[in-house]
């Protein structure tokens, strides 16, 4: 993991062992977006771009790691944050995109290799919740 400021940052939604990958005209991809050059908190502009993009207001978000990727919505590759948000607030309606079990993520031509590695680890990890 760098810790160089990435350029984008996108969220890895995760429930019931599945990850959400939302829609768009030129494939699959995850909520998130550019990492504005002023911005001084990832996980708070991440959480910005989920509630923009999908109306779901994300309670915790932990760092997953970093490298180049080029959404499907995005026109060139791009370092990038990517972190994994496993608690929200809200409910993301159906015609936003779709989720994906382990099985659906590996067999999901339209991403990256690197990506289905991480979210195939996303999906191994065993969260639990302490107080």
């Amino acid at each position: 993991m760098s810790d160089n400021r990435p350029e984008r940052v996108y969220g890895i939604l995760v429930r019931d062992g599945r990850v959400f990958l939302r829609e768009s005209e030129r494939g699959p991809g995850l909520p998130g977006g550019v990492f504005r050059p002023l911005a001084d908190d990832r996980k708070v502009e991440l959480k910005g771009h989920i509630h923009d993009q999908l109306g779901v207001h994300a309670r915790a978000v932990w760092a997953q790691g970093a490298f180049d990727y080029r959404d499907a919505a995005e026109e060139r590759e791009a370092f990038c944050g990517f972190y994994s948000v496993w608690d929200w607030d809200g409910e993301i309606a159906p015609e936003m995109g779709r989720w994906l079990n382990a099985a659906g993520v590996a067999s999901e031509s339209g991403l990256p290799p690197s990506l289905r590695i991480l979210l195939t680890t996303v999906l191994d990890t065993v969260a639990m919740k302490t107080r």
